[in-house]
């Protein structure tokens, strides 16, 4: 009996060893597998221009407004009514096709008690002040501008030859049902290929136009009629 029972669980450990071996084996191939499903494909997304604005680049040009770095912000922070649309553009860079994002907050600059003559300012701030991206820009009298519009839109636009041409004008009602806020930043986003010009803030898709006026030129940020602070520019070939 002693013999029998020692043969019996030698053969059960025996069988426990073959099978063990196949069901490992397998073990290693499913989690081969799953490490294959989960990897993360490697974008070939081209990155021309990424800026935190954390150091000062030489290679901004600056055309009118008064612009500074401050705590990781680019700040543009005078705001005359003469100068219209202040500009800064990065110099090295031309490029056509490309899809350029930045985050821009419009600066409250207002006094707390209002005479009548800082009400009538603020009504033509509330309709038509704002910053956003300038792309495709060859000189300070021609360009594209996105920017947001006072506190009701966005506009989308060009300037040619010195005269301000609007491709589309989508009101906040139309793209999010809300007054546009000061101190807030706003996800503002622009995709040119070839003729094509998109436009986007935050998610909502607000512009779609097709405009051949110009081909390529600098990437760059703008005001109108506003201090504003940009905390970002990411600018990828498409």
């Amino acid at each position: 009996m002693n013999s029998l029972s020692i043969s019996r669980t030698a053969l059960r450990l025996a069988l426990a060893a073959i099978v063990s071996v196949p069901l490992t084996a397998c073990a290693s191939r499913s989690n081969s597998a799953a490490t294959r499903i989960v990897s993360v494909p490697v974008s070939n997304e081209k990155v021309l221009l990424s800026e935190s604005f954390d150091n000062y680049d030489p290679h901004w040009r600056q055309v009118r407004g008064q612009w500074a770095l401050v705590d990781g912000n680019l700040l543009q922070a005078r705001d005359e009514a003469r100068e219209l649309n202040s500009m800064m553009y990065f110099d090295p860079l031309n490029v056509g096709d490309a899809e350029i994002t930045t985050e821009v907050s419009i600066i409250h600059d207002m006094p707390q008690i209002l005479t009548a003559g800082d009400e009538e300012l603020l009504a033509t701030k509330r309709r038509v002040a704002g910053a956003g991206l300038v792309f495709r820009y060859q000189d300070e009298n021609n360009f594209y501008m996105f920017r947001t519009a006072g506190e009701e839109g966005v506009v989308l636009g060009k300037v040619i030859d010195g005269q301000w041409h609007e491709l589309a004008n989508p009101r906040a009602a139309d793209f999010a049902g809300l007054l546009l806020k000061s101190d807030t930043p706003y996800q503002l986003r622009v995709r040119a290929v070839g003729n094509r010009i998109q436009a986007w803030i935050g998610d909502k898709a607000v512009a779609n136009v097709v405009d051949d006026s110009l081909g390529t030129g600098r990437i760059g940020l703008a005001t109108f009629r506003s201090k504003a602070s940009f905390n970002a520019l990411r600018v990828v070939e498409r």
